[in-house]
């Protein structure tokens, strides 16, 4: 879900907001990368919802989703949704 809102920060917000925190679970993450194929050939790319965020300047959405990641997917393993934006986030 989080993937195809990212576009919009006022749907982010909405979505990670602490009211839903009821349903956030750090077993079932919520913002992951996603397997995507290009359009002619068998090649593959991956993308996230904050790659998404970054690549429309949704700032505050960036923010929201940063303070998800940090709340309840505290851990090393979540670290491979930054690898490649930890530049632009600089």
């Amino acid at each position: 879900m989080a993937s195809l809102l990212a576009f919009d920060s006022r749907a982010m917000e909405n979505l990670l907001h602490d009211e839903n925190s009821e349903c956030f679970d750090e077993e079932f993450p919520i913002i992951y990368k996603n397997k995507i194929r290009k359009k002619h050939g068998k090649d593959f790319y991956f993308i996230s919802a904050l790659d998404a965020a970054l690549k429309n300047n949704q700032v505050k959405a960036v923010n929201k989703m940063i303070e998800y990641v940090v709340k309840y997917q505290n851990n090393y393993v979540s670290s491979y949704l930054f690898l490649n934006i930890l530049p632009t986030l600089m």
